[in-house]
């Protein structure tokens, strides 16, 4: 990657030399999106960092990394299967998200759905923010529900009538609140980077699924330190700048519930419950798959995101404010895909700023595909 531009005698840089000066560029989105990812084309891997070098290098630099060797001491290595989970946790509840379709926080078209909390005189939504229905139960009663195979249903049955996806992914400090007897198994911290950026985590999450659950694309405003113990992770990146291409919209917040129908014979089935009072959620509506047709029909503002698969025993730093999309993988025994992150609190600084003014500008003046559009 570049970290130093020299200039010529016409006063061009190097870089700018690939990409074209900012005072010609057509499309300044554009530009700013293909200045970004000759910065950072790739995520490189890295072993065992020491603090200041994970610091200089990569969160200064605002780089992603996909580490090795940053716990490889864990006793979670060699004991977190399904069975292991079960017996430490024994009766303790714990937080599960259901859904039907395995996604999470993410935007939903109401269309054939039962939609529950409506005023007398509100309009059905045409689009909710849909949450997950959490559930509490012990990790046997998960275990047991997530290894239970999956009902063949009607090609055309309508979504609300899928099996329930289960994925614990409470976030927020699950792991000590939830799972403190699996703390000693894996760590409350990783030293290189509470060294680095001079704090403890403010969260220490514990995440278990399989591949029916996925995490639509969004950013959070912390270092991440995601390291995978079983199975595997897909991560589909987006630097902050690129937000523009996700295709945000608002939408009243829901959540799902699912319902037993009346009758004996009645089945499970799950409804859009809307939130009291009511609120909007902006989110995108881009996908992985989306993005890459939409790079086919507008090749010269092409944003695909980097795609990082992270392998058990491996850790993944995400920088704060990178967009993300996530998918997961079963082992090659068929564990599922377990994983511990770790969040530090992003600083504030210029950094944050500038990615706010990006969004915000984009939102009001758009590039050229919000001329077309328009």
């Amino acid at each position: 990657h570049r970290s130093v531009h020299l200039r010529d005698p016409d006063g061009m840089s190097d870089g700018e030399a690939e990409n074209g000066e900012a005072a010609n560029a057509h499309d300044l989105f554009a530009w700013l999106s293909r200045e970004v990812r000759e910065l950072v084309s790739h995520v490189p891997r890295i072993h065992s960092p020491s603090p200041i070098g994970f610091l200089r290098e990569h969160v200064a630099s605002n780089r992603p990394a996909v580490i090795t060797g940053a716990f490889d001491d864990w006793p979670a290595m060699e004991r977190w299967s399904l069975d292991y989970l079960a017996d430490a946790m024994g009766d303790a509840k714990i937080s599960v998200n259901v859904t039907p379709d395995g996604r999470g926080d993410a935007l939903l078209s109401t269309d054939g759905w039962t939609v529950s909390g409506l005023g007398d005189d509100e309009m059905r939504p045409v689009e909710v923010f849909v949450q997950p229905e959490e559930r509490l139960m012990t990790l046997r009663e998960f275990a047991t529900t997530l290894q239970t195979p999956t009902a063949d249903t009607d090609a055309h049955a309508h979504a609300s009538r899928r099996s329930a996806v289960p994925y614990v992914s409470r976030q927020c400090g699950s792991l000590l609140e939830e799972f403190p007897s699996l703390v000693d198994d894996c760590a409350d911290e990783i030293p290189f980077a509470s060294e680095a950026l001079g704090k403890p985590p403010d969260a220490v999450n514990l995440w278990i699924g399989d591949e029916r659950s996925q995490t639509t694309f969004h950013r959070d405003h912390y270092e991440n330190v995601y390291c995978v113990v079983r199975g595997k992770k897909v991560f589909h990146l987006l630097p902050p700048c690129d937000g523009r291409v996700l295709g945000f919209r608002r939408a009243p917040a829901a959540r799902f519930e699912q319902q037993r129908e009346d009758g004996e014979d009645g089945e499970n089935r799950f409804v859009l419950a809307l939130e009291r009072p009511r609120r909007e959620v902006a989110w995108s509506s881009a996908t992985p798959a989306s993005l890459r047709a939409l790079a086919r029909t507008n090749p010269r503002d092409a944003v695909i995101p980097i795609v990082v698969v992270v392998e058990a025993g491996e850790a993944l730093y995400l920088p704060a404010m990178w967009y993300h999309h996530v998918e997961q993988r079963r082992d090659g025994g068929g564990e599922p895909a377990v994983a511990v992150n770790y969040w530090y609190d992003m600083s504030f600084d210029d950094r944050y700023a500038y990615a706010r003014f990006a969004q915000e500008a984009h939102a009001r003046f758009g590039g050229e595909s919000h001329r077309m559009r328009r």
